[in-house]
């Protein structure tokens, strides 16, 4: 019973040292969603699927969000998208390059971030994706 509750106590020393980062990997993702994990107001998302795809994909999604972009800006190995909600709050998108077929995005909304709003903008490039 005893090392039960040592056991116990180790995840919450993690947690408070700042280790407990949420990562989730492949299962119960969307389709394309090779990884992602939110951290400090940051979600990292890896999509499988070649650069330029995804770009378009990003671009698309926060249109039909009603996100304004107020600029977007790529060359071969990576991107910046910027905009603006209607609540006012700021949204960036930054994409890089990492293989042929996988590119990662990193995604916040907002001065902390805003995870849910962050994973929205995850799940509806995700979808736009698996329409090509």
């Amino acid at each position: 019973m005893r090392m039960v509750r040592y056991l116990a106590v180790i995840p919450l020393l993690l947690l408070m040292a700042g280790c407990g980062t949420l990562v989730i990997f492949g299962a119960g993702t969307a389709a394309g969603v090779a990884g992602f994990k939110y951290l400090n107001g940051t979600l990292e998302v890896v999509y499988e699927y070649p650069f330029i795809e995804t770009w378009d994909a990003s671009n698309k999604a926060l249109a039909e969000l009603g996100i304004t972009i107020t600029d977007s800006k790529h060359d071969l190995t990576g991107g910046k998208i910027e905009g603006t909600r209607a609540d006012g709050q700021a949204v960036k998108l930054s994409l890089t390059y990492k293989s042929p077929k996988e590119t990662e995005v990193v995604i916040r909304v907002g001065i902390m971030g805003d995870e849910g709003a962050s994973m929205a903008i995850k799940d509806r490039i995700a979808v736009l994706l698996m329409r090509k």
